[in-house]
């Protein structure tokens, strides 16, 4: 009888570790996911940040330029208006 308990004991204690040891799998499988996923997560918020940081430059590049052709088109606007009044002359002096 004394084998007998003893082989029933062990048998139950290789299913105990068995189940143990699939736990202990599961949760080592769960930790490499969960670390994989926020490496993923780091990755795809920084990008985003990166995205935004080169819109918003492109954003400021793009006003800096419609300033810029704003001002060059008036300077030429100005440079007609002043050829237009350098053409018609001076009128002061001019006898009726």
């Amino acid at each position: 009888m004394n084998l007998k308990s003893v082989l029933v004991a062990l048998f139950l204690s290789v299913f105990i570790w068995q189940g143990v040891a699939d736990a202990a799998s599961i949760s080592t499988r769960v930790r490499v996911l969960e670390s994989k996923v926020s490496k993923h997560d780091k990755q795809l918020k920084e990008s985003s940040r990166s995205v935004q940081e080169s819109e918003a430059k492109m954003q400021k590049s793009l006003a800096k330029m419609k300033a810029l052709e704003k001002k060059m088109k008036q300077m030429l606007d100005d440079e007609v208006a002043k050829k237009e009044r350098a053409s018609q002359g001076d009128k002061r002096y001019a006898f009726p």
